[in-house]
């Protein structure tokens, strides 16, 4: 049954996906933060076969990584829980974590679609967080990496966190924070991906409701 969080709280990759656009709704992530012990929206075959292979691609990054003779952290192990002076939680779980021999960790992340600018983003966020959440990391210099499952990597810097993106992250923070709701904007793409169901988003669109509505699309004369 949906209830109000005793406190805001936010995770990194509902924040990602926000702060580069790839969410249009902002509605959804600040109803996620706000909210808890909502219906959740049924998962599909699509979200089975995605769990599988970016198990199996995580496994072998962590051998990878293991064989260069690193330590390795994995999800759970690395998770993370900041607060904000207003009292907003942001929270994360970096895919993996390597430690080498001289003190320096990169957190990777491993994605098995197509690049996206917040598979970035995301990573940037786990650098931020990390040297607040965990004492392990607060003497440590961290770089992240994308790795997708093509076999591309894309490597961020540890001067990539700075005072712009710093400003931008709180810029986003603010918005979700605000107690007044922003509008609703549904549509097609996001809603069929979107696990907030209808008793708690009525204007959200089902797949056959987007299908029919492709199909009566006016013609026109030229």
């Amino acid at each position: 049954m949906t209830r109000s969080r005793s406190r805001p709280y936010v995770l990194i990759n509902w924040l990602s996906k926000l702060m580069t656009g790839e969410v249009r709704c902002h509605w959804a992530p600040w109803f996620r933060t706000h909210y808890m012990d909502y219906t959740n929206a049924p998962s599909n075959f699509q979200s089975a076969v995605w769990a599988t292979e970016h198990t199996k691609l995580l496994d072998e990054l962590a051998n990878e990584r293991r064989a260069h003779g690193e330590g390795v952290l994995k999800e759970s192990q690395s998770r993370f829980r900041i607060r904000r002076p207003s009292g907003l939680t942001i929270a994360g779980k970096p895919d993996l974590i390597a430690i080498d021999n001289e003190g320096h960790a990169t957190i990777y992340d491993a994605k098995t679609e197509q690049p996206r600018q917040s598979d970035i983003i995301q990573v940037m966020l786990s650098m931020m967080s990390l040297p607040y959440g965990s004492q392990l990391f607060r003497d440590k210099t961290l770089l992240g990496c994308i790795v997708y499952k093509s076999g591309a990597r894309s490597y961020i810097p540890p001067n990539a966190i700075d005072n712009a993106f710093q400003n931008n992250v709180t810029y986003f923070l603010n918005t979700l924070e605000r107690l007044n709701p922003p509008a609703r904007a549904p549509n097609p793409i996001e809603c069929g991906v979107c696990d907030i169901t209808r008793e708690d988003c009525p204007e959200r669109l089902e797949s056959d409701e987007s299908t029919t509505k492709e199909q009566s699309e006016p013609i026109i004369p030229i």
